[in-house]
């Protein structure tokens, strides 16, 4: 009986699909099928789930997070109400956004992933390339089409290399996974300089005419070995944009290394050519490719507006004092008057089914519109200036309306240790437990709040952390005779258009040590600084590793594990800690 249910949901939801997401969801249903009836070997079915979208989950077998696209973080009520549905049908009741502005949903059985790919593709959403060695999430500017500061809106063409790319077959079976990132502000919110192609809106005039174009960016990239993208060229006409991306993906794909996985970004095949001659490549293979026109090439103005709101909104008086905070920290203007873009702050990412729901009442509600940022937060747009009370006084009834958005205490994390098969340490544990220290020591002030900590829970910087003002990533290191989680300290990188500069190493630090060890860094920058003027990148530079080694050396060691065993697990963790369950990992499998 369920199982028939099961089948006719996955019907229901098949009859609303596209009609090539209804053909690979049906093949994949099969696959699935073959895999359980051992027609297939768990490597084969391995390959084709990833391009589904489909990884594994450490310590588990059949057992999955789906990580589900949302190209240049737009996203509707509906297709949230449906990320709603997926999380609690399917798995634990809670989604978790991503750097990449991506949602993933973890402990997805193996035979439930064809009816949550069916109930994706229904409300416009797959999961198809979001893992694997494809063109994978193309990420925008949150604030593109609304920004004070932008040259152009840039989500149409962001678009257009999402529609380009998906199932396109130059980009199924890359060497190595592909970034791709849109930047119209000069800010760049979007970090253009660590992505395998980064664009950055551009016009030059010709004749008394407009012509709207990037400058383009390629071969930057995180990881154990972080780089910095090269220019390739700076203007490429939105004419020829197109055609440049695919030329860079093909070279991509045929001088990219097949033999070492650690080496197979285009990085390294910038590294290996040299920017000349690499651009030589590429600008003689986009001779070869024809001009791919599309909607929107010549758009300068967002053709987004926001809906209608009740009637019935009113201006309420803040239900606490938090409101004054909150319109500081989350609330900034849109160029458009009468409005602003306010920041909901998601700790570490996560969101219950319970309040996308809501959510999406009060997306509705107030006639606005919503995007994923790549620090894990949601951002509100077009919300008008008479409603900000009223929607705070909403937002709060559902634990929507925390203070901080891309401040000091909104630490940007990777899964870790809880669910990825490479994560060594709890990088979202550590990140809870800084922002409980600080919080506890009532860290706050102007001078520190821009400070931005990130974490990963290995050298892979799926947290982001070679780029992070204070930079943590995950290790193991012996204390005597017992194993203790560690991480490693970096501090003083940042990004800007065409540029990236990567935090330097100072020092492995035990976990339990870490959030104490923070607190005293933010104390001797405000103690040894030249000035309030100085950041605390800048005192970093100045004072150098040297400083940073000594001043925590008494936050390297633990006591003996007899003394206090708990020092020695990881955050949230209530066993001893160990190396087991680490794996493989997928990302480049």
């Amino acid at each position: 009986m369920a199982e028939n249910l099961a089948e006719r949901r996955l019907e229901e939801f098949l009859r609303e699909a596209p009609q090539a997401s209804r053909e690979e969801i049906e093949e994949f249903k099969r696959l699935v099928e073959q895999y359980f009836l051992g027609e297939i070997t768990p490597d084969e079915f391995k390959a084709r789930r990833l391009q589904m979208g489909t990884y594994g989950i450490r310590n588990t077998k059949d057992i999955h997070m789906m990580r589900i696209k949302i190209p240049a973080g737009k996203f509707t009520p509906d297709q949230l109400e449906v990320l709603a549905d997926i999380a609690d049908e399917f798995s634990k009741g809670i989604g978790h956004w991503t750097t990449r502005q991506d949602m993933q949903i973890y402990w997805i059985p193996t035979k439930d992933v064809p009816g949550v790919l069916a109930k994706a593709a229904a409300a416009g959403l797959t999961t198809r390339e979001a893992c694997g060695n494809s063109v994978r999430n193309v990420t925008a500017c949150p604030f593109a089409g609304v920004s004070p500061t932008e040259l152009f809106d840039v989500t149409p063409h962001a678009e257009a290399v999402t529609r380009h790319f998906l199932r396109n077959p130059v980009s199924q079976k890359l060497p190595r996974k592909f970034k791709i990132a849109f930047e119209g502000c000069p800010e760049d919110h979007a970090r253009t300089a660590i992505h395998d192609i980064g664009a950055v809106a551009a016009v030059k005039e010709e004749n008394g005419t407009k012509i709207l174009g990037f400058r383009v960016y390629v071969g930057g990239g995180l990881g154990a070995a972080p780089m910095q993208a090269i220019l390739l060229e700076s203007f490429t006409p939105t004419t020829e944009l197109l055609r440049t991306f695919e030329a860079c993906v093909r070279i991509h794909d045929r001088l990219g290394n097949r033999k070492n996985k650690a080496q197979a970004r285009i990085k390294f095949v910038v590294k290996t050519l040299g920017p000349d001659k690499f651009r030589q490549e590429v600008f003689a293979e986009r001779e070869k490719l024809p001009v791919y026109p599309y909607s929107g090439m010549q758009t300068t103005e967002t053709d987004e507006r926001p809906g209608k709101p009740a009637a019935d909104i009113k201006p309420s008086a803040p239900v606490n004092g938090t409101f004054k905070r909150w319109m500081f920290t989350n609330v900034i203007g849109q160029k458009q008057d009468g409005f602003s873009t306010v920041t909901i702050r998601l700790r570490l990412g996560d969101i219950t089914a319970k309040q996308m729901r809501e959510l999406a009442k009060v997306i509705r509600r107030f006639g606005i519109l919503a995007r994923v940022v790549i620090s894990q937060n949601i951002m509100l747009r077009w919300v008008r200036h008479e409603h900000l009370q009223a929607l705070f006084a909403e937002l709060e009834l559902y634990g929507l309306a925390e203070t901080e958005a891309e401040k000091l205490w909104d630490v940007t994390s990777c899964p870790g240790a809880e669910t990825c098969q490479l994560g060594i340490s709890a990088s979202r544990g550590l990140s809870r437990a800084m922002e409980a220290c600080f919080k506890e020591a009532g860290l706050t002030g102007e001078d520190i709040e821009n400070v931005h900590i990130k974490v990963s829970g290995c050298p892979n910087s799926c947290g982001q952390h070679s780029i992070a003002d204070i930079g943590f990533f995950g290790g193991a290191k012996k204390v005597g005779e017992h194993l203790a989680p560690h991480f490693q300290l970096m501090v003083g990188g940042m990004t800007a258009e065409g540029q990236a500069i990567f935090g330097q190493s100072v020092v492995k630090l035990p976990a339990k040590r870490i959030p104490e060890a923070v607190v005293q860094m933010l104390a001797l920058y405000r103690k040894d600084r030249i000035s309030p003027k100085e950041s605390f990148r800048e005192f970093s530079d100045r004072v150098g590793v040297a400083y940073w080694k000594e001043a925590l050396e008494p936050y390297t060691t633990l006591p003996p594990y007899e003394q206090t065993p708990e020092a020695y697990r990881d955050w949230g963790a209530d066993t001893e800690f160990s190396l087991g369950g680490m794996g493989s990992g997928e990302c480049a499998a």
